[in-house]
């Protein structure tokens, strides 16, 4: 007799719970989080004072704390997925909504903030700490490479931070453009003097030669600069390739997300500042993809952006939070002591000593307020947590640097972050303003640029305004009608003002030749009663010139105004036509679902189907052009007595 197998209950239902406990922990982290910041916002006095980065750090240490009670084992960060997973959707997010005019306008400061201010504070902290070292004052050993590795990573202030307190705040542009656009390539330059410092520290200060000293500060501006050019070309080939999905549009957001990752796997791929490649891949790219896909995608790309880089900053956070709790700490009060009031320091000189030097060349200067505001405002964060943990083992002062960051992040986001809101109210600092632009201020702020960057055409200076005026001209004629779908070629052609003011000249010559008689005759009279004035002290106006010289061409006035009047007319259609091109409706490209999907689809097929037979009908067109009302109306008429022609015909 066959044998039935009664199956149980255990095994209908297997626990298989070392498969998937990683990523689900990372799951439960970040459902926790979201839930955590939805009761933060409701509960009015927290959110009030404190930012949401210090409440990631809170609930990082509760389930840190739970973990640690429990038999649940939690993720560890390591530098592998803190490299190729968290910190790209962070960047990208800072690049992609950066204020690009903004930044232009004041590169040059965040230029010497980012590059000469970090080199600053990591050779400052590094040398302070190390000469400390040399009496003994710590607890644990290090060589100089090893504190530079340290010095550099703590230098790197975080972009995640200072959007999520300045943000808060609503400081104006100017400053905030600067602490942001600081931070945000303050961790490209951070990150190219931690790798450079770590791999001397490998090697060993007794096997480096000279010229390994002279290639590694080469490499700093080779590395900075090669990853810049990679980010310039995945920017390119992302715009370029959303050019052509009108077909198939769900594939734009693919490349959107794509490429620029593998811009940043390339540069570290290559050895190149993966951080800046990103970050300039994101800025580049915006203007000229927003072309080129629709309003639904754009909207969907900035919430998929925004997702990607807060689940990113949520799990870094958590994960600071559990290594806190559940990390080994080797705790140096002194270095941890030291290290703080180096930080605050250092910064503040280096920022004071910039300042002074920029105001000397910049007509927006830095004021004592905004000098106070920027020292105050460099908060560190994930980027310092994550480069910490990622120091090789093979450093043996690697747990003291660990829980030193850990305590930096900590004053940073609590203390700094707390205290800077009351700071900025009790120093009057100009907010942000809560309205956008009026029509009005966008054209004059347009105009002010043009008429600035004449003004310094003038001086025989280049500056920041002729810079911008000559990007525009080159990108309205060449890049934009390269990369942009609905976008043709440009040119700022000053022809059409022209036109229009000889226009406005010879109607109003018109007007004057209309009553030429009796003007003359009014002068005549003048001049008779006013002989005694010499010709030569009369009063002749500059309509009166530009009367003379018309009348006396010979021209007939009114085919000479018929003719400036087409041509004026002719280009302000072609304007208004490049006008109906770039504002045509935009359609959804996924609907709510698939018969709606589906419905779309047939109904667009049917509107290019009715505009091709429209277009290709016979009846609207003669000679190649398009018939007026007027002609249509004929052709109707035409049409009709044709075919009761044919009727009679046929009955005969």
């Amino acid at each position: 007799m066959e044998q039935v197998h009664d199956y149980g209950l255990a095994e209908l239902f297997n626990w298989n719970w070392e498969d998937v406990h990683q990523v689900y922990v990372i799951t439960t982290w970040l459902l926790v989080a979201s839930l955590a910041k939805i009761i933060f916002n409701l509960i009015k006095p927290l959110s009030k004072w404190l930012p949401d980065s210090s409440l990631l750090i809170i609930v990082g240490l509760a389930l840190g704390y739970v973990l640690r009670q429990t038999t649940l084992s939690g993720a560890r960060l390591d530098s592998h997925a803190f490299f190729l997973y968290l910190l790209p959707p962070i960047i990208f997010d800072a690049g992609y909504f950066m204020p690009n005019r903004a930044l232009f306008k004041n590169f040059d400061s965040v230029l010497v903030f980012s590059v000469i201010g970090t080199l600053w504070n990591t050779f400052a902290i590094g040398g302070s700490l190390l000469i400390m070292s040399q009496y003994d004052l710590f607890t644990m050993k290090f060589t100089t490479f090893e504190i530079l590795v340290f010095s550099a990573l703590i230098s790197a202030v975080d972009p995640v931070a200072v959007i999520a307190v300045f943000e808060e705040i609503h400081v104006n542009e100017f400053l905030f453009i600067n602490v942001f656009g600081e931070a945000l390539f303050n961790d490209g330059v951070t990150v190219v003097l931690y790798q450079m410092f770590k791999s001397f520290a490998l090697i060993g200060s007794d096997n480096l030669s000279p010229w390994d000293y002279a290639t590694g500060g080469l490499s700093f501006f080779v590395v900075a600069m090669g990853g810049a050019a990679i980010g310039i070309i995945f920017a390119i080939v992302t715009s370029l390739a959303t050019k052509y999905t009108q077909e198939i549009k769900i594939l734009a957001p693919v490349f959107i997300f794509l490429l620029p990752y593998m811009a940043y796997l390339t540069a570290e791929m290559v050895s190149l500042s993966s951080i800046i490649a990103i970050a300039v891949c994101g800025m580049l790219m915006k203007q000229y993809i927003k072309g080129n896909i629709t309003e639904a995608a754009t909207n969907s790309v900035k919430y998929f952006t925004k997702m990607l880089s807060q689940c990113s900053e949520t799990v870094i956070f958590m994960f600071l939070g559990l290594s806190t709790i559940s990390s080994e700490h080797h705790v140096d009060v002194m270095f941890i002591a030291a290290t703080l009031v180096f930080c605050l320091i250092y910064r503040a000189v280096g920022v004071v000593v910039q300042c002074y030097i920029l105001n000397k060349f910049r007509a927006k200067k830095f004021e004592l307020v905004d000098q106070f505001i920027l020292s105050y405002g460099g908060l560190r964060g994930a980027i310092a947590y994550g480069l910490a943990v990622s120091i090789p083992s093979s450093i043996a002062a690697k747990p003291m640097f660990i829980t030193t960051t850990i305590a930096v992040i900590y004053f940073t986001v609590f203390l700094q972050g707390i205290t800077i809101r009351p700071l900025v109210n009790c120093l009057k600092v100009k907010r942000k303003e809560h309205r956008d632009a009026t029509m009005v201020e966008s054209v004059y702020n347009k105009y002010l640029d043009y008429m600035m960057s004449g003004v310094e055409d003038i001086a025989g200076q280049r500056g920041h305004y002729s810079f911008i005026e000559n990007f525009e001209r080159f990108n309205a004629k060449v890049i934009k009608p390269v990369l942009m779908r609905h976008e043709t070629r440009q040119s700022f052609d000053a022809t059409s003002i022209i036109r229009a003011y000889e226009k406005i000249t010879l109607e109003d010559a018109i007007k004057l030749s209309k009553a030429k008689n009796t003007l003359q005759n009014q002068r005549l009279e003048k001049v008779k009663s006013m002989h005694q004035i010499a010709p030569e002290q009369q009063t002749v106006t500059p309509k009166d010139i530009q009367l003379a010289r018309v009348m006396a061409s010979g021209e007939n006035i009114d085919q000479l105004y018929m003719l400036f009047s087409d041509l004026l007319d002719k280009k302000l259609g072609e304007l208004k036509k490049q006008a109906e091109r770039v504002e045509k409706p935009t359609e959804d490209d996924i609907q709510d679902d698939y018969m709606a999907q589906f419905g779309s689809q047939a109904n667009i097929r049917s509107m290019t189907h009715s505009a091709d037979q429209l277009a290709s009908d016979s009846l609207f067109r003669r000679g190649g052009r398009r018939l007026s009302t007027g002609d249509l109306r004929a052709n109707m008429r035409d049409g009709a007595k044709q075919k009761r022609s044919m009727y009679e015909l046929r009955h005969v």
